[in-house]
């Protein structure tokens, strides 16, 4: 497994950092079984820390897009902080940069959810 998460919870929002890579689907199930419980539970705000996740692909992406929708059909909305590296590049690259809302740190990506729309 190529992946490791630490989840902190704020309420109402809930943050998962990332640790890793992201290149198959084994390396997300654990986490998206996670997530998923989480969002049963009414933590729908979600903000994933991606500091130190250093990979990603299709696989990846398609996690992150599973569970953007996710949130955004049962009202809430998904958050990724601290991008960069080659995930940033992946994300530029196939204009995911303008699907999701990064934010450069995670206190802001907490605040997002905090601040009136």
């Amino acid at each position: 497994m190529n992946l490791t998460y630490d989840i902190s919870i704020h309420d109402p929002v809930i943050v998962y950092t990332l640790k890793g890579k992201i290149t198959t689907d084994d390396d997300y199930l654990g986490l998206e079984k996670e997530v998923f419980n989480h969002l049963n539970q009414n933590y729908y705000r979600i903000v994933f820390n991606l500091t130190e996740l250093t990979h990603t692909n299709s696989s990846g992406i398609g996690f992150f897009m599973r569970t953007l929708t996710k949130t955004r059909i049962m009202g809430g909305d998904l958050v990724l902080t601290n991008i960069s590296g080659n995930v940033e590049k992946i994300f530029e690259i196939a204009k995911l940069t303008e699907v999701y809302t990064i934010c450069d740190n995670e206190t802001a990506g907490i605040q997002y959810f905090n601040t009136p729309k």
